[in-house]
């Protein structure tokens, strides 16, 4: 039997061919040239250059095939059409760019190693650094946004984040990365205070994250606009690599007790001490 032709939808010369993620009668030729409207993309390049999750992508269409590069693997290819893919991230994240820049998951030797010699972020790219420090922030239970590419003029903030539940705020986080022994100074600090409390701004709090440290006319300025301002250096980063990030030394601006009229003095509960299980079982 002859097989039913319908005209193409671009050049109306009649195909056999159906575009399945649309459905639509789309010739090979025009799916070619039309990269914009009719180009595939992988659910693995999805997720990782458009900072989407599985559960985003479970609301737009998607077609299987085998993986060419693993015949004999147990799952097939999910492949999605690219331009509802940018849709979605672009409905997500609102612009193109938050996925100008790739963000990385890092396995979990990797983040031990990190966490046990933090000499070692010095050898990450200020990229992979800052990829890192918005990886850890997630797993904190955090929204993040990255501003644009590392090497762009962001105004002093490289990440802006927010919790997924309770109240809602805005955190602007500021990351330094440092290839040598340097450690993080005033400078910084100033720059980013100065975007918290600019006119208008709708930051309600800034973190400065460093593979370092910081020298003591940063840490003296952030001491001074406690309610503002926090510092996280390598032994914060070496604990939040842990996953330890309801520790003690996290709450170290916050007051011990508030004073709210005369005579009325509320006590600031803290976090017990974290400290790493010896079983080893």
């Amino acid at each position: 039997m002859p097989r039913t032709t319908s005209p193409c939808t671009e050049c109306g010369k009649h195909t056999s061919a159906i575009f399945p993620l649309l459905d639509i009668p789309l010739c090979r030729r025009c799916q070619t040239v039309h990269p914009d409207k009719y180009a595939l993309i992988t659910k693995t390049r999805a997720v990782q250059e458009y900072r989407l999750k599985e559960t985003d992508l479970i609301t737009i269409e998607h077609i299987e095939m085998k993986n060419p590069h693993w015949k004999t693997g147990p799952r097939p290819m999910r492949l999605f059409l690219h331009m509802q893919v940018q849709e979605l991230a672009t409905r997500k994240w609102g612009g193109a760019e938050p996925y100008t820049v790739q963000h990385v998951w890092f396995p979990q030797r990797l983040l031990t190693s990190f966490a046990d010699r933090p000499e070692l972020l010095k050898h990450l790219s200020p990229g992979g650094f800052q990829n890192l420090v918005a990886e850890r922030l997630e797993k904190w239970g955090f929204e993040v946004q990255f501003v644009g590419d590392v090497y762009r003029k962001d105004g002093g903030v490289d990440i802006v984040a927010w919790p997924r539940k309770g109240v809602p705020f805005l955190l602007a986080v500021s990351v330094k990365h440092h290839h040598l022994d340097r450690n993080t100074g005033v400078g910084a600090v100033r720059d980013l205070h100065g975007v918290v409390t600019s006119t208008g701004s709708a930051f309600h709090l800034g973190f400065i994250v460093t593979n370092t440290a910081f020298t003591p006319d940063a840490q003296w300025f952030a001491g001074q606009n406690e309610r503002l301002l926090r510092l996280r250096d390598n032994q914060d980063l070496s604990r939040w690599l842990k996953e330890d990030f309801n520790n003690e030394s996290e709450w170290r601006e916050m007051p011990e007790q508030l004073q709210l009229a005369p005579n009325v003095v509320i006590k600031v509960p803290r976090p017990k001490l974290w400290i790493p299980s010896s079983d080893t079982t």
